[in-house]
This record gives structure tokens, sequence and C-alpha cells, in this order.
């Protein structure tokens, strides 16, 4: 059998996820295939790589480990994406969630001509920007929401308020995204000398900056 990559590892969480979303029968069957993928992921040498090249390069996050999420007690996965267990020092990633956000990105375009999504600007920018992300492959929204709970931990939507003390900012889905987009763009640049707007015309300019502290 050859090597699991993380590449590979990702198109079969991928299908099984679009399998539970779909509500495939039977979906028990689902749930077990998945809950064993994850816990074989997380006892290979993926987890430990995410979690080197991601996260532990970041101050005060030296010590985190990536883990990929399972089913509850209920044999339902959880609605979140990605979350911190500060206690034990883990991010948490849920594949199902992951790619429940690949199908948002994917509507995206699509709900921008709908009336709701006009209700206010920052509704607007967020269905805009996530319509660019649809154009990234599906395992770059695995990098993303590492790096956006990474972001979280490093409270970078976070600014520093008048007199002292901190304050978050508006619309912290859309910046953490922004914040994570930014740093993959820089990673597989210095990495792999690959552009990604360029790769996949992205044209999203706002995640130049950011505000806050890195």
């Amino acid at each position: 059998m050859a090597p699991r990559t993380l590449a590979s590892t990702w198109r079969h969480f991928e299908k099984l996820a679009r399998a539970y979303l779909r509500g495939e029968k039977p979906r028990k069957k689902v749930v077990v295939d998945l809950d064993e993928l994850s816990g074989k992921v997380n006892k290979s040498r993926i987890v430990e790589a995410l979690a080197m090249i991601m996260v532990q390069n970041r101050h005060g996050l030296e010590e985190v480990v990536v883990r990929f999420a399972a089913s509850g007690e209920d044999g339902v996965y959880p609605d979140w994406e990605s979350r911190f267990d500060e206690e034990a020092g883990v991010i948490e990633l849920n594949p199902v969630g992951i790619v429940r956000f690949v199908h948002e990105c994917q509507d995206a375009a699509e709900k921008l001509r709908t009336p709701d999504a006009r209700e206010s600007f920052k509704t607007y920018r967020l269905h805009a920007y996530l319509a660019e992300l649809a154009k990234l492959p599906s395992q770059l929204a695995l990098y993303l929401h590492l790096l956006r709970e990474v972001a979280r931990q490093l409270q970078v939507t976070h600014v520093e308020r008048k007199g002292g003390g901190t304050e978050e900012v508006d619309d912290e889905r859309y910046m953490t995204l922004l914040w994570a987009f930014k740093e993959i763009e820089h990673f597989f640049a210095d990495e792999h000398g690959v552009s990604l707007r360029s790769e996949y015309g992205i044209l999203w300019y706002e995640s130049d900056w950011i505000i806050g502290k890195k």
C-alpha cells in the first residue's frame, strides 16, 4: 500500500464527508468510516506535519497539536469547522464542517444575486469573498480553517483601545479568513514559488492587509 499523503487523505475525507452531508444510507456506515479515518490520520505523521508547518512556528503555540475530529456519541458531526481545546492544547479540524464550508463557497456566487446577500455591506462582502475562495482546491479549505484557528488564538482581530485594553473588530469570520488566506499565500510563494492569485485567478486584494497584530 502506498504511503498516505495529505492530498490522498483529504480526497478520502472529502468523499466520505460529501456522502454524510447528502444523507446517504446507510449513514451509520459513513460515520464509522469517517471516524476510523480520523483515528488513523491522528496516529500518522500528517497531523504532526500540519502542526509543525502551520501552527508550532507561532509564538505561544509551540506545543499545540492538530487532530481531526470524530462524531459525537449521537453519531453526528458538529457544526463547526475548527476549534481549539485550550486545556488539551489541541486544534481540532472537523472534515464534515470544512466540506460544508466548501459547499458554502461554491454557492456564494449564486447567493450574491439574492436580496438576503444585500442586507448589508458586510454580508455582501463576505459572500463575495467566499465566491473567490471557491476557486481554490478544496484541500486549501483545510489550511484556511487551521490557520483561522491560529488567527483566533493570536487574536489578530483585536486592536488596542485608547486608554488600554483591546477590543475585537467587527466581522471576525471575514477578518480571520482574510488573515488565513494571506498566510497560505505567503507559504506557497516562499516554499513552492507559486502565486495562488495567478494560479487560480483570485481577484481579492484586501488580504494584503489585516487589522490587528500578526
